[in-house]
């Protein structure tokens, strides 16, 4: 781990980091000195310990978006990318591998949360142990790599919070044919509408499909249909 940590005035210089207590302020830049090439941290209350701070102002990092908690409590930086950029030959991958997989990365550079997934700035799936490259983005490598660019996903719907594989996306249209981006919209609408997320959302819409598919046929696939979002057409 290297011992030289920068920071970036577009996220220490924001009014919503300004306007944090200075103990919060202080503890963000301690957990970003001790964290890891990949910005996680697996010991913050002992540095909020050491420095003196409180848990107050660690919940109020997590609140502004600062940091991600997971439920091990370990942490990470949200903006760790947009503030450091390390050297291939220097960066050693993080050892925490699962959560690192929990996460995704913005077209700028910053993490966000698996949960919080439903934006359209979301790029791609952080791969387990790509470094850091250009302007802060990953390289497109999927988690498992024999599956290539065609398991990196994509996000579609109305809302953009549909995830799902060029692969997948492929395999809807062949199944689906022109009733596809309708099941495609359900799906967004309704998750935008109920705030549920789904595991697999491939295998909703197929479910959902099979469902609806008889009365889709008869009303020939009229995407101004009215139906209540979430439940069969």
């Amino acid at each position: 781990m290297a011992d030289k940590r920068m920071f970036s005035l577009k996220i220490v210089d924001s009014d919503l980091f300004l306007d944090m207590p200075l103990s919060s302020q202080c503890l963000y830049f301690h957990l970003s000195m001790r964290a890891d090439d990949d910005g996680f941290v697996n010991n913050p209350k002992k540095i909020i310990k050491i420095i003196g701070a409180n848990e107050d102002d660690l919940k109020i990092l997590i609140a502004k978006g600062f940091v991600i908690v997971f439920d091990q409590g370990i942490i990470v930086i949200t903006h760790w990318k947009i503030n450091n950029f390390i050297r291939k030959d220097r960066y050693k991958p993080t050892m925490y591998i699962e959560q690192k997989q929990q996460l995704y990365q913005t077209e700028n550079g910053a993490y966000i949360s698996e949960e919080k997934v439903g934006c359209h700035l979301v790029d791609q799936r952080l791969s387990s142990g790509q470094p850091s490259i250009g302007k802060g983005r990953l390289d497109k490598v999927s988690i498992d790599k024999g599956r290539g660019e065609q398991s990196t996903p994509i996000f579609y719907g109305e809302f953009k919070n549909v995830r799902l594989s060029k692969e997948e996306y492929k395999n809807l249209k062949e199944k689906l044919n022109s009733h596809t981006e309708i099941m495609i919209n359900k799906l967004s609408r309704y998750m935008k509408s109920s705030g549920k997320t789904y595991q697999n959302h491939y295998a909703t819409i197929l479910k959902w499909y099979e469902e609806d598919k008889e009365k889709l046929r008869h009303q020939g696939g009229n995407k101004k249909m009215n139906y209540d979002v979430g439940e069969s057409l």
